[in-house]
């Protein structure tokens, strides 16, 4: 049996700054929102879909 004391636990590593990562959150949603509202006022797609003609407007009522 050694004489030497046993080591204690080891230190925990520090926990992950929740501050940052919501900042970081924040941060990209606030571009993806400025990049949505520029897309919208800027007229958003040039070629819209167009759907096609419903020739049975009654379908659902069988």
């Amino acid at each position: 049996m050694s004489t030497e004391p046993r080591p204690g636990p080891r230190p925990r590593p520090p926990a992950p700054d929740r501050g940052h990562r919501a900042t970081v959150l924040a941060a990209l949603l606030l571009a993806a929102s400025a990049a949505t509202l520029a897309y919208v006022l800027l007229g958003g797609p040039d070629d819209p879909v167009e759907r096609p003609a419903d020739d049975r407007p009654n379908a659902a009522q069988g």
